[in-house]
């Protein structure tokens, strides 16, 4: 698949995740009401969280780590799911452009269209090369195979 019918995938799919998107957000504001305000260890500790629960969802769901799903058109290798790249780059590069609007006086204000854009943005081109890397991870090693075709 090009990457243009693959981001045309992906934007479809998040379409419809827009619910998943709310509940941390949610989540995340209801911490920082309750708890604290988080520092970056601690959005690092739930982004941590959030991406262990949709790995233990993947392996649930498709018995193995890495392999292509059956019912679905869209060549995905399960390891690219996680989004580590996607969701921990953006996290880091959110947290990197807020600190240059605090520390450039910048407007507050101007840091969440920037960060709103930058995470639509570099969240579809990470997903884009965790896919690439996921498939050179398994034409690289036999990591993936069924074992019982392996011996």
């Amino acid at each position: 698949m090009d990457a243009r019918s693959r981001l045309a995938h992906n934007l479809t799919a998040e379409s419809e995740a827009y619910g998943y998107t709310l509940t941390i957000w949610g989540s995340g504001a209801m911490l920082i009401y309750k708890v604290q305000t988080p520092d970056l260890f601690h959005i690092l500790l739930l982004a941590f969280g959030a991406i262990l629960g949709f790995g233990v969802l993947g392996a649930v769901a498709f018995r193995e780590i890495v392999r292509e799903p059956e019912s679905d058109e869209t060549p995905l290798v399960v390891t690219s799911m996680v989004h580590v790249v996607s969701t921990l780059g953006n996290l880091v590069v959110a947290y990197l452009l807020v600190r240059f609007v605090v520390t450039h006086s910048t407007p507050g204000w101007f840091a969440f269209p920037l960060v709103g854009f930058q995470a639509t943005v570099l969240y579809n081109v990470f997903l884009l090369l965790e896919d690439f890397l996921s498939r050179q991870f398994v034409e690289a090693t036999r990591f993936g195979e069924d074992a019982e075709e392996i011996e």
